[in-house]
């Protein structure tokens, strides 16, 4: 259960009954989370908040994880008889920059998801798309759909070519390890650069309209992810982090659709 949990909600493998439960971010769970999920995959069973009689189970597992498994067993991160229970049948999916020919396909995908939330149509053209394959991505799969919801968000064009996004991917960092980053530039000169190339992109005309409210979304996701990330889930204690009322995150976790894993149900 969730932190501060105290009433009857319907929990994952409760929705997941007679089907799939796909955990992401396995290695990012906290032991106690561990604990309860083990305990889950060896009983076949599972008590709800509240609840006194355990309930069986019928859930398939589907784990995944862009960290390394053993070398936390080693640091006493992750419990090593979890690991066992769903280490299976291991696939290893290679890092976007070594399967560009899936660029395509997940690009479309993007925006066609875009385009569902109400966003206009979008294409990148081919030039642009060669480009795509020539980037290293080192943020993954998760750096590409970021920066396609940016695209469509914030640029007019029905079709994206090059220099956009030339513009996007030449961040003054490409190339450095996350850690070597600077951290003493003011994120105020971080956003002044995006404003810069979202106005450049659009020459002597102007952004489409609500470009507060896209901004905003942009910052929030990270900001609320990142916050909920280092206080392992704890709702309370990323609320008490942001300086703001454990209500309004709860909202924001919802309007933002942020996965938070903090135990299980």
């Amino acid at each position: 259960a969730f932190t501060g949990a105290s009433q009857r909600a319907t929990g994952r493998f409760e929705q997941a009954e007679g089907g799939t439960l796909f955990l992401d971010e396995i290695g990012d769970m906290p032991m106690e989370a561990q604990t309860r999920l083990l305990r889950v995959l060896q009983q076949g069973e599972y008590t709800t908040v509240g609840g006194r009689t355990p309930i069986k189970t019928d859930v398939r597992i589907v784990a995944a994880t862009n960290r390394d498994l053993r070398q936390l067993i080693n640091q006493g991160l992750f419990r090593e008889d979890l690991f066992f229970r769903l280490n299976v049948v291991p696939i290893r999916l290679p890092p976007l920059r070594e399967r560009t020919e899936d660029i395509p396909d997940l690009v479309r995908h993007f925006l066609g998801q875009a385009e569902d939330e109400g966003l206009p149509p979008k294409t990148i053209d081919a030039e642009g798309m060669e480009l795509l394959k020539r980037y290293r991505w080192p943020g993954n799969v998760r750096e590409l759909e970021n920066l396609v919801r940016r695209l469509a968000a914030l640029y007019t064009e029905e079709t994206i070519g090059s220099a956009i996004l030339e513009s996007e991917l030449a961040e003054p960092d490409f190339g450095k390890p996350a850690e070597q980053a600077s951290v003493d530039e003011p994120l105020s000169s971080s956003v002044e650069r995006t404003l810069n190339r979202i106005f450049a992109a659009h020459g002597e005309d102007l952004p489409p309209p609500g470009l507060y409210d896209r901004l905003l979304k942009e910052v929030e996701r990270p900001l609320f992810s990142m916050s909920l990330a280092a206080t392992r889930g704890n709702q309370i204690k990323a609320a008490h982090l942001l300086g703001i009322n454990r209500n309004t995150l709860r909202k924001k976790i919802r309007e933002l659709d942020i996965q938070v894993i903090r135990g299980l149900k």
